[in-house]
């Protein structure tokens, strides 16, 4: 029985390791530079948006979700603006195990997670609820019927 060269395995697996030393190359200086590191490690976390929030609702359940940004529903569908979508899963991921519904405003709270705070009235309005509490610099909002 005969194998693979030892000179062509060599060849091939050299290849491969300049492959991967490319790869990480790009990601740690060029995709994601290194230096950024200590800013990005600076900067707030997600959960401190929504930290006052989540002593305001129910630690588990349903809670309905309105935004002034589209929210992307399918993962093959084509979003006109990823920014709605980005607020829902940073909300969702902060506020878990609650389950936010996005467009259902027959629950007792609804969250509005807002990308302008100057919205909050007109999808209060929209959805005929009425703002109960502000948090952050009012783009978070609690509603109600």
């Amino acid at each position: 029985m005969t194998g693979v060269p030892l000179r062509t395995a060599a060849g091939a697996v050299a290849v491969l390791a300049a492959v991967g030393i490319a790869r990480e190359t790009w990601f740690h200086l060029f995709s994601e530079p290194v230096w950024n590191l200590p800013a990005a490690m600076r900067a707030p976390r997600a959960e401190e948006r929504y930290r006052a929030v989540r002593v305001a609702i129910p630690r588990s359940g349903r809670v309905g979700y309105v935004s002034d940004e589209p929210v992307t529903m399918r993962p093959d569908a084509p979003a006109p603006d990823e920014w709605g979508t980005w607020l829902y899963q940073e909300a969702q991921y902060a506020l878990a195990p609650v389950v936010l519904v996005v467009g259902d405003t027959r629950t007792d709270i609804v969250l509005a997670n807002l990308k302008h705070a100057d919205h909050l009235a007109a999808v209060a309005r929209r959805h005929g609820l009425r703002v109960v509490e502000r948090f952050e610099d009012g783009s978070v909002a609690l509603l109600r019927r």
